[in-house]
C-alpha cells in the first residue's frame, strides 16, 4: 500500500512531532511503501545541527538514520515551506527532494492514503 505522511510539526512540539516519526517507522515496518513529506514548520526538523541545538532537535536527527534502516527512500520537502522560512535545501540534514505545489499534487495522486501527522 502506498501511503504519504505529511509531517507538519516543529520538533519542539514534543510528543506530537515524535509520534509522526514513530508512525512513519511503524508503517514501513509492515511493508507499506511510505513517502514522507516535510511541510510547514516541520522543515525546521531538517536543519543541520549546530552546537546550540536543543536535545529534542538532536533526538530527531538521530531518528532520521532509521529512514535507511526501514528502507524509506521517498523523502520530500515542500519547496514553498522552505521559501516562506527563507531556507535552502542545502541547509538540510537529510537528502530530501524539494517539491513545488504541482509536483506535490502529482505525488499525492499516486498515493492510496494520506496521513497528516
Amino acid at each position: 500500500m502506498k501511503i504519504a505522511v505529511l509531517v507538519t510539526k516543529l520538533p519542539l512540539q514534543g510528543i506530537e512531532a515524535r509520534e509522526s516519526l514513530d508512525l512513519i517507522f511503524a508503517l514501513a515496518a509492515v511493508d507499506h511503501q511510505v513517502s514522507v513529506i516535510f511541510s510547514d514548520d516541520a522543515v525546521y526538523q531538517l536543519l543541520k545541527a549546530d552546537d546550540s541545538s536543543g536535545l529534542m532537535v538532536k533526538d530527531f536527527r538521530r531518528s532520521f538514520k532509521l529512514f535507511e534502516l526501514y528502507e524509506i527512500e521517498q523523502l520530500y520537502v515542500c519547496a514553498e515551506s522552505l521559501r516562506q522560512r527563507k531556507l535552502e535545501a542545502t541547509e538540510l540534514v537529510l537528502d530530501v527532494q524539494p517539491l513545488d505545489s504541482t509536483e506535490l499534487g502529482q505525488l499525492l495522486l499516486t498515493q492510496q492514503h494520506l496521513i497528516k501527522a
